[in-house]
């Protein structure tokens, strides 16, 4: 029999659940083991190294090709480990590097050496384990990670205001078309022939309310596909505060980009359902988004090693693909929501993969014609979140922007946001939910409205723009700059200034000047 080693990174530590006995050993559940090259380098995310062999095209077809030989030995292992335990194999996907096996609680804590466990946290009650994962020393190498042993919900603690603020009625809302408007995002082609993918661990929405919306707004109903992850599916709940997340996502990116297809992947919020719903996204042979949108994060220290490098490792990818992400940077201000005296940024906003977008506050002028001024946006607790990653380093295109150290560790990092736009409630989004109107906001918006204008500009391009965070970088007039605000907690947080900053990034977009100055790129 095989030796067994421990996976690294698989101790886990939860300081919030109560155990409450034992998981029905003969109930069968659905893991992931993801898989890593051994052999491959490792290289810092985001440095000159990792974006160098990033930059290097390469067709789906062409990657289908290299991670089925690169892993040929990995799945050989695997199919050992699964048949001497009595698991089987229901799926094996070496473009997205993972292989599902089903198999009784029973008999997954047998092969992994380990206790399966049943936790509460509040009123939420999950699967998690109580040591250390093993396995063959010969299979361990490859294994990134083990997703579907915790059931936890990663998103527990997110609290965006899009989904905890107090309702702002209709009073100053603008619907998503005038803000774009505002920002001169238009385009002759309208995003045609793109698709957008949303990806939605909670909640969901009514046809009826996006046709009504885009009424409103004088487009035809945009065609909306809905992609089932791990049994995730449409959940609308009579207008919950989770749908009017939904309808943000889906109506503010319909409004930027009207001609462009939808793809909304439903999924659960535990580190499985949201690294499988990213994968799928990614690598969407059917539907082939060009730019997902993200308007969920937590903060960092939430996060264990093992999801989160699944999950950058996916999000590599895309930038590998051409495929743009964008990821709202968090409405809890400069601390996250967390109350421990320091700062936090959130992730996936953190990673130098995803296009991290924060918020404004947007002044209209008399006749309300345009923006007369824009400032950092924060409305009492609530604002933009923004600061300096604690986990990754200056990637390679902010070495020149000015990212200041953290004012918690005093060490320099990943600076969030990229960019930014409004997500104040007042001069908020007005969206149709359950057939009535309402106004939302938070950067949960931004991140939609981030994608629509990507999706705009690779459909006047025809083909994808890649490395879209060099050229943000690259070219200051693309952007108004956000000069004034902050997003302090108290006294924790950062000021708002010339130039790059932790509050607006770069700052808002000048829509005609970024659709002419993009689609010009070769």
């Amino acid at each position: 029999m095989s030796k067994h080693v421990e996976l690294a990174g698989s101790c886990r530590i939860d300081r919030t659940g109560v155990l409450v006995g034992e998981p029905d050993p003969g109930k069968p559940i659905t893991i992931g083991l993801h898989l890593a090259d051994p052999s491959e380098r490792a290289l810092k995310p985001g440095s000159a190294e990792d974006f160098a062999l990033l930059r290097q095209p390469i067709t789906r077809a062409q990657l289908a090709e290299r991670r089925r030989s690169q892993f040929a030995e990995a799945v050989h292992h695997a199919a050992r480990f699964a048949e001497q335990h009595g698991l089987e194999i229901l799926s094996v996907d070496l473009v997205q590097r993972r292989i599902r096996l089903r198999g009784t609680i029973a008999r997954m804590s047998k092969a992994f050496m380990t206790e399966l466990i049943s936790c509460r946290a509040g009123r939420h009650r999950y699967r998690s384990h109580a040591g250390p994962l093993h396995l063959p020393q010969e299979l361990a190498p490859w294994v990134r990670g083990v997703l579907g042993l915790d059931t936890k919900s990663q998103l527990q603690r997110l609290r965006p205001s899009a989904l905890d603020a107090p309702q702002s009625g209709l009073a100053g809302g603008l619907w998503p078309a005038d803000i774009a408007r505002f920002y001169g995002i238009a385009a002759p082609r309208r995003g045609a022939g793109q698709c957008i993918g949303i990806i939605v661990p909670r909640g969901g929405y009514l046809e009826d309310d996006l046709q009504s919306a885009a009424r409103e707004m004088g487009f035809a109903t945009p065609e909306v596909v809905n992609v089932s992850v791990d049994n995730g599916r449409n959940r609308f709940n009579g207008g919950s505060l989770a749908d009017q997340e939904v309808a943000l996502d889906l109506q503010v990116a319909a409004a930027v980009a009207p001609a462009a297809k939808l793809a909304v992947y439903f999924t659960d919020d535990s580190e499985q359902g949201l690294a499988d719903a990213l994968l799928a996204a990614v690598h969407d042979t059917a539907h082939a988004p060009s730019v997902i949108s993200i308007s969920w994060g937590v903060a960092e220290l939430f996060w264990t090693p093992t999801p989160l490098q699944i999950l950058n490792s996916a999000l590599a990818d895309a930038v590998q693909l051409g495929v743009g992400v964008t990821a709202a940077a968090g409405d809890m201000l400069a601390t996250g929501g967390v109350d421990d005296d320091q700062v936090h940024v959130t992730y996936p906003a953190s990673s130098p993969y995803a296009l991290s977008c924060g918020g404004t506050r947007l002044s209209l002028s008399a006749d309300v014609a345009s923006i007369s001024d824009e400032i950092v946006w924060k409305e009492g607790n609530r604002g933009t979140g923004g600061g300096v990653s604690d986990l990754f380093e200056v990637p390679i295109y902010q070495q020149t922007a000015g990212v200041p150290p953290s004012v918690s560790s005093g060490q320099l990092g990943r600076g969030v946001p990229d960019v930014a736009a409004s997500a104040a409630f007042s001069n908020g989004y007005r969206i149709v939910v359950n057939r009535r109107q309402t106004v939302q906001g938070g950067t949960s918006a931004v991140a939609p409205l981030w994608a629509g204008l990507i999706a705009l500009v690779n459909a006047e391009r025809g083909s994808n723009l890649r490395m879209i965070h060099e050229q943000l970088y690259a070219d200051p007039t693309f952007f108004r700059r956000i000069s004034e605000g902050d997003n302090k907690a108290g006294i924790l947080g950062y000021l708002a200034g010339p130039g790059w900053n932790p509050c607006a990034g770069l700052g808002a977009p000048i829509g005609a000047r970024i659709l002419e100055g993009l689609t010009a790129i070769a």
